[in-house]
This record gives structure tokens, sequence and C-alpha cells, in this order.
């Protein structure tokens, strides 16, 4: 079954993926013009108190971890107070600390995908490894077709 069973755009996001060099250049890649686009980023990971939580309203998160390795905790956007105000612009709202109703350890090779409904927070640090370098497709809403 696999990502590409998630309709034409996540398809797309995956060949994209798999055409990547061993070590792509960190920035904005336009995948569709900018309907679809890639982040490439390294970060440095932490404690869940040094990050938040966030959620999107336009699009679907689709990450790829290309090395390192950082844990994702996820709750539902409907049990988190906003902080602060939705950035459209940047398509971004972040939320208040809450608990997390589960996580994942990300490393080299894992997808996860973060719909508007899903709130995450990246950047925790997993024993062992200091960085990620990841991925993060913008997939528009619209355009992404759960089974």
């Amino acid at each position: 079954m696999g990502l590409a069973s998630l309709g034409v755009a996540a398809a797309r996001a995956v060949a994209w993926i798999r055409n990547l060099p061993a070590d792509p250049p960190e920035g904005r890649f336009a995948l569709d013009g900018e309907n679809m686009y890639a982040i490439v980023v390294r970060y440095t990971t932490g404690s869940p108190a040094e990050s938040r939580f966030e959620t999107h309203r336009k699009y679907v998160d689709l990450q790829y971890t290309l090395a390192g390795s950082e844990i994702i905790e996820w709750a539902p956007r409907a049990t988190l107070a906003n902080d602060g105000h939705y950035d459209s612009e940047k398509d971004l709202l972040f939320h208040q600390p809450g608990p997390a109703f589960g996580s994942v350890a990300k490393a080299a090779g894992f997808f996860s995908i973060y719909t508007p409904v899903d709130a995450h927070r990246p950047k925790i640090r997993v024993e062992g490894f200091e960085s990620v370098f990841k991925l993060v497709v913008k997939i528009p809403l619209g355009r992404f077709a759960a089974p």
C-alpha cells in the first residue's frame, strides 16, 4: 500500500524524496509551483519544555527524517488551548503546553503525517542524538486524499 495510496500529491512528494541526493541542501523547494513545497532543515533537539505544540490549517505535513533522530509528540488539536494567534502567512498556530496523547521516535528513513487536527510537538531529543536532519512536504489540504 504505502504512502502513494494517500493520493497523487503524496505520491509526487514520495517520488521527489526518492530522487533527492544523499545530503540535500537546506532550504525551500517547489514541488508544484507554490502549491506544494518542501522545506529541508537541520536543527538541534532538546527537552519537551523547549518545544511547542503546533498545528496548521491549510497544509498537511508529510515529514521525512533524513539523518539523526527526534521524538515528535502528538495530541488532538481540540485538547490544547491556543498560544497566540494563527499566522496565516506561515500557516502556523502554536498551542499552550498540554498532555501528549502519543509520540513517535523518528529516525532516518521514517515518515509521519500531521493533518490540521493533529497538534504535533517536534524537536524533542532522543538519547544518543543531538540533532535531526529532515524535510517537511507541505501538501495543500484540498490535494491530500486519505483512504
